[in-house]
């Protein structure tokens, strides 16, 4: 007879994590392979899926994923299975665990319904585990009392953590059958899950933010260029969707990888697939990147730099990153159609005000056209997070709930919820808590003024008067925060949504379950991703605010370098107007504006505004007509049917949606007829 199990990677249901479930797919292909007929698998993302397949079925041996997303939500799963049938055998695994043996023994204390939890890669000690329990007949509690050395295996009995000896990383990958390729994510293909595969496992880095900088990681495996061949063709054959996801630490440092992107690239061609590539690029090895991304159509470069800070680049041992090569990737990716991207991260050890905000205007001053800023977030697995790292750098931390995890689901006729917790650092030895809220305000100026473009038009018209555009936007910062600017309570509303917090995880719980709370969550009234959540308010919403804000700097800050005149004054009042009119209330499909302007906007917009604005001065003038085409008209309809138009809505058509300026009005010179 078979063993019935089931494997499940969790995504909670408003929260966008819509890959295939890869890891699970790679232990389960794994174990139907080593262990044929002794088992029977299913799969599972989707928590109503899993409620229907539970109504149904109860799996002997029930497996969950453990990342920072969706540990509460397998974990609450769990504990149904094991209400519900005592004999049922729970097994986690994942990233989202601690390193330490008394923050383990904690863990596994704090959550009692899981058996076994399986440390590190999963597949060859699933099997082994798989192996014991058959051979002890399933009686899972004598496994414990005989306190058996499981490999990667970690299980409490009597108040005491056994430990199974810790496996050598797998060698040969292509030991795992391919999860594609045996029909295991058939399913998910059809259901229109964007793709996700992996080319190498490991990471040469030890990052201590990252999980991967442990040790254990640092060795570099592949799978063999065939089987990800195959896998391509398999995938194109049956995928609904246009991304493909590879989920290496560092696609594209590598030499194999260049062979691969030309795979990659014959099957664009076969197929028209994918559009969108997705991955992270190395962090070395500049020309390799660049040649790897020339090859792939849609593929995306970033450059995660995290700090410029050289203290705090070492206290986080990334040092051995070459930061000038990621800056350089992620400019040069402009040449390949694309827009650069970088990341830096807030409050790691060492950091400080003034190296945060220095971080973020040298990356602007270097020409990055995304600036993003997150929050460091202490993962149990990574090294920061270990008690000996929070004491040497003297880490403060606070707890939140983490956006549109909280939705009601109903098993077994009970309703439950699952919100999950983030610890978040927000102050150290060298940053304060304030220093740390004046840093999140600066990010929100840099999302809201800087990030996407969104005044690339007069952006241009400064440089060309040599007006520093990192000095530009740090006025903008001032002068909303000095409580004069028409955005300073929105501001406040921002930095109040910051500041929801709590001290520890208990005291966060105890909030949770008082009465409402819950629909206040559910309602978007707590809960949301602040920077993202204000950035999409004022984008869609307060648009004209925006323009008098950064208008009124801009004229300022020329009038200062003594280089305004009254042509300049008529030529930004005149793009204001213009720029406007493109961009307010860009969801609103139906308007169509005409206005009279003596500067021919349309040709400079041909010229990308690269050109001195005064030599497209018409004396007689032009009408302008701004309007959204057919097609600009489908997919914002189909943005608005998707995510709605709540605030929550909102963020989401900006997040992931297309970028902000597939939004922005077309316009044509139309010719006035004489009367």
């Amino acid at each position: 007879m078979k063993t019935i199990i089931s494997f499940a990677d969790l995504t909670h249901t408003r929260h966008a994590c819509n890959a295939i479930p890869y890891g699970i797919a790679l232990v389960a292909s794994y174990a139907s392979k080593n262990l044929g007929n002794k088992i029977e698998v299913d799969l599972f993302k989707y928590p109503t899926d899993f409620i229907e397949y539970l109504e149904k079925t109860i799996p002997k041996i029930a497996c969950f994923s453990n990342y920072i997303w969706n540990m509460n939500l397998s974990y609450e799963f769990a504990r149904q299975i094991k209400k519900k049938s005592a004999d049922s055998i729970i097994i986690f695994g994942g990233p989202n665990y601690p390193i330490e043996t008394e923050e383990q023994k904690a863990f596994l204390l704090l959550h009692p319904d899981i058996d076994f939890y399986i440390y590190r890669e999963g597949e060859r000690s699933f099997v082994a585990l798989f192996n014991k329990l058959l051979e002890y007949n399933f009686d899972f509690v004598r496994i414990k009392k005989s306190r058996l050395n499981i490999p990667n295996c970690h299980y409490i009995n009597d108040g005491v953590i056994i430990q199974g000896n810790l496996m050598h990383p797998l060698s040969n990958l292509d030991e795992i059958p391919s999860p594609y390729l045996t029909g295991c994510c058939d399913k998910f293909l059809a259901k229109g899950m964007i793709p996700l595969t992996q080319i190498t496992r490991g990471c040469p880095f030890k990052c201590t933010y990252c999980q991967e900088g442990n040790e254990y990681f640092n060795t570099i495996r592949r799978f063999s260029s065939k089987r990800i061949k195959d896998e391509l063709e398999y995938i194109a054959q049956r995928t609904i969707v246009p991304t493909l996801i590879v989920a290496d630490a560092n696609f594209g440092m590598y030499k194999e990888d260049v062979e691969i992107s030309r795979e990659i690239a014959l099957v664009q061609k076969k197929y028209g697939w994918p559009k969108y590539f997705m991955h992270v690029s190395g962090k070395n090895y500049k020309d390799r990147i660049l040649e790897v991304a020339a090859i792939i159509q849609g593929s995306s470069l970033s450059a995660a730099v995290q700090s410029t800070d050289e203290k705090v680049l070492k206290n986080i041992k990334r040092e051995n990153v070459s930061l000038s090569q990621m800056i350089q990737v992620a400019k040069e990716r402009e040449t390949l159609g694309s827009i650069s991207f970088s990341e830096v991260i807030l409050c790691l050890p060492g950091d400080t005000k003034d190296a945060h905000f220095k971080s973020i205007l040298e990356l602007i001053d270097a020409g990055i056209k995304i600036v993003r800023s997150h929050q460091l977030i202490m993962l149990p697995g990574s090294e920061i997070s270990t008690k000996k790292s929070r004491e040497q750098y003297d880490m403060v931390t606070r707890f939140r709930v983490m956006p549109y995890t909280v939705s009601p689901y109903q098993l077994f006729g009970e309703i439950f919820y699952a919100p999950e917790i983030d610890e978040i650092c927000v102050a150290n030895a060298s940053m304060s808590f304030e220093d740390y809220l004046e840093c999140r305000l600066f990010n929100l100026t840099v999302e809201i003024f800087y990030n996407d473009g969104i005044f690339q038009e007069l952006l241009k018209f400064l440089r060309l008067h040599n007006i520093s555009i990192p000095f530009f936007i740090m006025n903008i910062h001032k002068h909303i925060c000095s409580g004069t600017g028409s955005l300073s309570d929105f501001y406040d509303g921002f930095l109040r949504k910051t500041k929801e917090l709590w001290n520890n995880r208990c005291e966060l719980i105890t909030f949770l379950q008082q009465p409402n709370v819950i629909d206040r969550y559910i309602s978007g009234e707590l809960g949301n991703n602040e920077q993202l959540m204000y950035r999409s308010l004022t984008i869609f919403k307060h648009m004209d605010k925006l323009h008098k804000t950064a208008f009124d700097i801009a004229t300022e800050m020329l009038s200062q370098k003594g280089c305004f005149n009254e042509r300049y004054r008529e030529y930004l009042g005149e793009l204001s107007e213009f720029s406007l009119l493109r961009k307010k209330d860009i969801l609103s499909i139906d308007i169509i504006d005409e206005k009279y302007f003596h500067y021919d906007f349309v040709d400079l917009a041909v010229h990308n505004f690269n050109e001195t604005p005064l030599s497209y001065y018409k004396p007689e003038g032009i009408n302008i007509v701004f309007f959204h085409t057919e097609d600009q008209k489908e997919l914002i309809s189909k943005q608005i049917k998707c995510y709605g138009l709540s605030n929550y809505g909102l963020v989401r058509i900006l997040s992931y949606g297309p970028p902000v300026s597939n939004f922005y009005r077309k316009i044509k010179k139309v010719v006035v007829q004489p009367e």
